[in-house]
């Protein structure tokens, strides 16, 4: 008898501290709410990106771009082209843009898409690029 009655109130001390927990999204959906803005806000921050350079050059007739980077996945890269197919997607952070866009001494920000040719500068394609 002496140890039920020292279980009992461990048990129901117990159910009492866990079982009434919810999970603090469940409580503050408003909090949820900023995070999801938050991760949405931090995006476009360059981290997320692969490359980040200055266009020097725009080729008209084969939709590139050529970059001197601040940004590279090599070290030993200064520049590279930006090839932009159909499915690049092109954006100031706000808004769709497209190709007539991309202009000479315009930063953008650059995720590349599968490899790259290895001339003398690389040449590689752009799944995503962002004008800042």
């Amino acid at each position: 008898m002496g140890k039920l009655s020292l279980i009992l109130p461990i048990m129901f001390l117990s159910i009492g501290l866990f079982g009434c927990q919810q999970d603090n999204a469940e409580l503050n959906p408003d909090n949820n709410k900023e995070k999801q803005d938050e991760v949405t806000s931090n995006k476009a921050t360059d981290d997320n990106f692969e490359v980040i350079g200055i266009i020097t050059e725009v080729n008209q007739e084969k939709k590139s771009v050529l970059l001197d980077l601040s940004k590279k996945v090599q070290e030993d890269e200064k520049q590279m082209w930006v090839t932009i197919g159909e499915n690049t997607k092109i954006s100031n952070e706000i808004e769709e843009l497209n190709f007539e866009n991309l202009k000479p001494k315009v930063e953008i920000k650059v995720n590349l898409s599968g490899k790259c040719a290895d001339p003398k500068i690389r040449i590689c394609g752009a799944e995503e690029v962002v004008i800042k």
